[in-house]
């Protein structure tokens, strides 16, 4: 059974109880995103092939030169470190209801640059509260994923997909980020996009195109080997089913090295505390579901 380290005691009978959620919660979840899938494959084939005819999408930034596709590095378990990047609205932040102390052996890249050990609030990220990175580094070191896990979330609340582009609200913060880690000279193993609701009424397409941009300009910014790409489109009962597909998408674009990140559309709202951010037994469950898409990923 999973220990969860934090601020606040959970007994052994909360522990079964959020351990039992969190298995029924996987289960379930990996059956309808394989069927869910499937069921864009189609699509997303068609959609690349035209793309190509056309020349392309410029996704917001049209000069992005396009990376050499190549596949992902083989990944050998566990490993010594383990780096990742997160970056989204504030679901992705400090802003979930649950705040965990520090857990041996999970780090943060610090505003400094320095790799400090961490705690919630992580420094880059908005809000002051807690977020889904201390109980995932915990089960990723449980998991035998890693020995040491790095995080460095810079989620900026309320963000859409474009305020992450040239003249957006995150744009600066975004590249004051790229200067520290080039400067620093550090890798990313993952780096998790985890943002959507903020776009509700954008089309498929639409989304689509914006979020590959920004994961473009990251890209060649950065140097990232897998990107894993979250399906979040869900909050304050607004339920986005074309910005779920676009997510769906590029989350499978698997020769770029973009895979299926956690699905946090899955999560009703007793494991939200405002019908969007999540509350404990939440943060739990979608911290399971990282170790699920990270393990796939690594496949």
């Amino acid at each position: 059974m999973l220990q969860f380290s934090s601020r606040k005691y959970v007994g052994p009978r909360d522990q079964a109880k959020i351990q039992e959620i969190i298995n029924d919660f996987i289960e379930l979840n990996t059956i309808k995103m394989k069927a869910f899938s499937f069921s864009r494959y189609l699509f997303v084939v068609l959609l690349a092939s035209s793309m190509v005819a056309c020349g392309g999408s410029d996704g917001g930034s049209s000069s992005e030169p396009v990376q050499p596709a190549r596949p992902a590095k083989p990944v050998t378990l566990p490993l010594a470190e383990i780096r990742i990047l997160v970056v989204g609205q504030s679901i992705a932040s400090n802003c979930n209801e649950y705040s965990y102390g520090p857990i041996t052996n999970v780090y943060q890249v610090s505003k400094s640059g320095a790799i400090l050990p961490a705690s919630d609030p992580f420094e880059w990220a908005d809000c002051g509260k807690g977020t889904v990175w201390m109980p995932l580094g915990k089960m990723l070191l449980d998991a035998g994923i890693a020995r040491k896990v790095v995080f460095m979330p810079i989620g900026v609340g309320g963000t859409k997909v474009e305020d992450w582009q040239s003249g957006g609200l995150a744009f600066n913060k975004l590249n004051q980020a790229i200067d520290l880690v080039k400067k620093q000279g550090i890798a990313f193993d993952l780096a998790f996009w985890y943002q959507g609701s903020a776009n509700a009424g954008d089309s498929q397409a639409a989304y689509r195109s914006k979020l590959t941009g920004v994961l473009d300009y990251i890209s060649n910014r950065m140097d990232i080997e897998r990107w894993l790409i979250a399906v979040h489109s869900r909050c304050n009962g607004v339920y986005d089913r074309n910005v779920e597909a676009a997510q769906v998408d590029v989350g499978n674009m698997l020769s770029s090295r973009r895979f299926p990140g956690a699905n946090n559309n899955a999560l009703g709202d007793e494991y939200r505390t405002d019908r969007c951010h999540l509350n404990h037994a939440g943060q739990e469950i979608m911290a399971a579901a990282w170790v699920e898409s990270i393990r796939s990923s690594f496949k």
